[in-house]
């Protein structure tokens, strides 16, 4: 047994490391359309949507992980064929042992979180919810039986078509507990309209991350473009140098080439929109939010934007060059968050605009006069 389970060890080991990560990553397209709708994001909604996500990409994971690390080997020595007979599950229950017992109702529990979440958090309609289910199932089984689509040399696990009815009977009893838990637990949903003028940090983040998005697509189209343009207007001149017009240069001007792209992307994106939109770039329009949190002009606003440009200049770039340093500068904002509530470049002071004069109408009474006939 041991002997087996350390064919999976490395496999495993990469499964179970990489889960909480990608699901995290997964989570935040969630959060952004969260915000995008009710233009907050409670802790509960925030936790609801990672489980969501740490479930949806667990029952894909370790139903078909771990792999075995060696495939010829394993393929060699062991061969699964499918279990086409249904309701074979049934003597396994009469006559079996408890392992038997164990499996179907570990089959049966892996599919309630799904029909739960279906109804409680997606809102689907059970004749929607309960196929689904029992597509995901199929779609879960099929890629056993075929080695994940033929990636894999044979079928490590065996394709049990009792699985599919026993996943589904879970989906249909999460999404039962799923109805009598909202009875009498109802969900509030609470939606703040308006642009949010005090961001959270996380809000923030979400809408950092989108914007930051938008930079690195623009900075590898336009790089790749422009040293795709180099290299077809340039000639080689076999020195390691290249004639462009008349001047001579050396591929050190596609390195320089990529920086001023990446430079140029993210004042568009973190200066140039932001500022014509009163603090609100393009993340922080789908997230309805501003990071300009007061009213300024004049130099205090050209002083909020060089202090906020030039720490998340820096955090763009550590994140270009995957720096470690980038995590630092993004755990130095977030305890400096935490303490604060607020971020560094909202200390410089708002603009204090003078009243506007208030106008007295002086209203002159003239004397009636009377005239006597």
């Amino acid at each position: 047994m041991i002997a087996y389970v350390e064919l999976f060890s490395s496999s495993f080991k990469l499964a179970l490391t990489l889960w909480p990560i990608i699901s995290l990553v997964l989570t935040l397209p969630i959060l952004a359309f969260i915000y995008h709708r009710n233009h907050v994001l409670s802790w509960g909604s925030m936790v609801t949507a990672y489980v969501s996500v740490l479930y949806g990409v667990g029952l894909l994971t370790f139903t078909q992980y771990p792999m075995p690390d060696d495939p010829t080997l394993y393929c060699f020595t062991h061969h699964k064929p499918p279990q086409l007979n249904i309701f074979a599950f049934i003597p396994q229950i009469l006559y079996g042992g408890m392992n038997d017992i164990l499996q179907l109702l570990l089959n049966v529990m892996f599919f309630l979180p799904m029909g739960f979440m279906l109804y409680r958090w997606a809102k689907w309609r059970w004749w929607i919810a309960i196929p689904f289910a029992f597509g995901c199932s199929v779609f879960i089984e099929t890629t056993q039986l075929t080695g994940v689509w033929g990636l894999y040399p044979c079928a490590y696990r065996q394709f049990d078509v009792d699985d599919m009815l026993t996943n589904t009977l879970g989906g249909a009893l999460g999404y039962g507990i799923g109805t009598i838990y909202t009875k009498f637990v109802p969900q509030r949903i609470t939606a703040t309209p308006g642009t949010v003028t005090q961001p959270g940090f996380i809000h923030r983040m979400v809408s950092l991350i989108i914007d930051y998005l938008f930079c690195f697509i623009t900075y590898l189209v336009c790089s790749y473009g422009f040293i795709w343009a180099f290299f077809e207007c340039a000639r080689n001149n076999l020195d390691g140098t290249y004639s462009l017009g008349p001047l001579l240069v050396d591929l050190s001007i596609t390195r320089k080439g990529a920086i001023g792209v990446a430079i140029v992307a993210f004042l568009i994106f973190e200066v140039w929109i932001p500022a014509a939109h009163r603090g609100r770039s393009l993340g922080a329009m789908y997230t309805h939010m501003t990071f300009e949190t007061k009213e300024r002009h004049g130099w205090t606003r050209v002083l909020f934007y060089v202090i906020r440009s030039i720490i998340m200049g820096a955090l763009f770039v550590l994140a270009m060059i995957g720096n470690h340093w980038f995590w630092t500068v993004w755990l130095f904002l977030l305890v400096f968050y935490i303490f604060a509530r607020k971020m560094p470049w909202d200390y410089v002071p708002g603009t204090v605009l003078p009243e506007p004069p208030t106008l007295h109408e002086t209203v002159e009474t003239s004397p009636v006069e009377s005239t006597e006939e």
